[in-house]
């Protein structure tokens, strides 16, 4: 059975634009169409390139899918009939099609995915089909629903107008502040009169909301979501081009230490009533890694799985997985988010010499790219299927040396123009991360979780240490990614250490790379040293 998850919507507040095909329970394919149209998040649209592609890498076409799996439980009749006349109008045919509440999309994305026998589900955003917060519990391989929190009661809408009032764009910039916060006071300012919580509850105070009437739309990314009233609480907000203060950085640090203590006290509130010592996130929120590192050292949770494509492109894969289970077809678990489109020797030396561009053919990629990054140089990486989700997991990544001390304004500045408060992320081969990182979970494939960096390993790989000493990490398995292991172990051999600084294949706002010739343009309008793809080598 074939089920195509969607997600997306002709709506202006609806992004991170997927799809994901699965076979009988199985990935077959996850692609997010920002990669493919380089439209950033690609809002208000429906996934058209990126269904095109699940498609065609598994080698059928429309008439071959069972059913279409899509969020909007609650849109009624009208965005059923959307999406008929899309399906029509882009593909000729019309598959029948079953809607998922958004949040049970989140929740289904998550439990499944994981593998775990029985765990907390905790799905957390600004909002879906009218949710902003589901609690679930899974189990016996189905999911029951505890309760759901309505919005504008929503962690989601906090985090992102304390983004929007520091002068970063909502629904996108929330890393941002995230990694702003570690140069703060968290209790600079009180931000209680905005987000209260007690006993496993939260409430968001709809004065601090801007007002919306009944039948409006919401506001768009460039409309203030928040009232005049937070301004008489905190002050002039920070407009986009005015300098970030340390006004700013202990207004992100108050706002990321309220998020964390209220979500750590629902995940208390939550263990207590369901004994449950496993938990699965999804949503947005479950983004903020700073969050899930709490969460996973807490002394009651034995284990964690947070959804690669935590936010919204993952309803697509969590919107098929739970109607494939409600068909009695269990989906399997996702160990690999490398589920999206990989190119052969054969087609990416076509396409190199099809734009006229020099390269070599190495024998042993892995050994030549780690001698010239432990070289200093920085390269681009493209090898494999392409990563579902937000995080460059050594597919689409730039590599870099970890032991240059000014690496990572030497990144920000030259290759991604981007601020250089934002830190950069290692990946290590994963029967080595407890030598440099600190944290009880055994893995962390997805680089959605931060540990610690060992003290006295801090001035060995300093290029990936934050400002309040953290990493998030990706650990690496030599049984899902065979390459990047390699590549890892040969940098091992040459410096005594496997990490590498593994950051997203892309400049300052735009989507990861995904085709061999949106690289060769990354590299060329970049301050990369060297293109590795596939068994090619580029350089300037």
């Amino acid at each position: 059975m074939y089920i195509l998850g969607i997600n997306g919507g002709v709506r202006p507040g609806y992004q991170d634009i997927a799809a994901c095909l699965i076979k009988d329970g199985k990935i077959c394919c996850a692609v997010e169409e920002e990669r493919l149209n380089r439209i950033k998040f690609s809002p208000g649209q429906l996934p058209e390139l990126a269904v095109s592609e699940c498609l065609k890498q598994e080698g059928i076409s429309i008439e071959d899918i069972d059913y279409v799996a899509s969020h909007g439980i609650t849109w009624g009749e009208e965005y059923e009939k959307k999406l008929k006349d899309y399906f029509l109008y882009t593909f000729g045919h019309i598959p029948a099609i079953e809607f998922v509440h958004h949040h049970d999309a989140h929740a289904a994305s998550a439990f499944y995915a994981s593998g775990f026998d029985k765990a907390m589900i905790l799905t957390m955003d600004a909002s879906g089909d009218g949710v902003s917060t589901e609690f679930a519990t899974g189990g016996d391989n189905s999911i029951k629903v505890l309760k759901r929190i309505d919005r504008p009661n929503s962690l989601g809408i906090f985090y992102s107008l304390i983004t929007q009032f520091c002068g970063f764009r909502r629904d996108s910039d929330e890393y941002k502040l995230m990694g702003l916060a570690a140069y703060g006071d968290k209790n600079a300012y009180d931000l209680s009169p905005v987000l209260s919580y007690s006993n496993g509850e939260y409430n968001l105070n709809r004065e601090y909301l801007k007002p919306i009437k009944q039948g409006e739309s919401q506001p768009s990314r460039q409309e203030m979501i928040f009232s005049n009233k937070l301004i008489e609480l905190l002050g002039n907000k920070r407009l986009r081009h005015e300098p970030i203060l340390q006004k700013h950085k202990d207004i992100a640090a108050s706002a990321q230490k309220l998020l964390e203590d209220v979500v750590i006290d629902m995940v208390k509130d939550f263990h207590k009533k369901t004994g449950l010592r496993k938990i699965c996130l999804a949503g947005g929120v479950a983004l903020n890694c700073l969050i899930n590192q709490k969460i996973m050292n807490l002394d009651f949770i034995d284990d964690i799985y947070v959804q690669p494509a935590a936010g919204d492109a993952g309803v697509a894969m969590g919107a098929a997985m739970y109607l494939s289970a409600n068909k009695s077809i269990i989906p399997q678990p996702v160990k690999s988010a490398l589920l999206g489109t990989s190119y052969s020797n054969d087609e990416i030396e076509k396409i190199l010499k099809d734009i006229n561009i020099n390269y070599i053919r190495s024998g042993n990629i892995t050994e030549y790219t780690a001698k010239i990054i432990a070289e200093n140089k920085i390269v681009g990486w493209f090898q494999d299927k392409m990563e579902f989700g937000p995080r460059a997991l050594g597919a689409r990544s730039i590599l870099a040396n970890p032991a240059m001390p000014d690496v990572k304004n030497l990144i920000n500045a030259k290759i991604k123009y981007r601020e250089e408060y934002r830190p950069f992320c290692p990946s290590v081969t994963l029967e080595d991360f407890k030598k440099y990182f600190e944290g009880k979970a055994e893995k962390s494939p997805f680089m959605n979780i931060t540990f610690d960096v060992i003290e006295d390993k801090k001035n060995l790989i300093p290029g990936i240490v934050h400002k309040d000493g953290t990493a998030r990490i990706q650990t690496v398995d030599k049984e899902y990614q065979p390459r990047f292991y390699a590549l890892l172990k040969c940098f091992e051999k040459i410096t005594g250490f496997p990490v590498l600084v593994n950051t997203s294949f892309n400049t300052n706002n735009e989507p990861i790379v995904a085709t061999p010739y949106d690289a060769v343009a990354t590299f060329f309008r970049s301050g990369l040293d060297a293109l590795i793809i596939g068994d090619f080598v580029i350089e300037k």
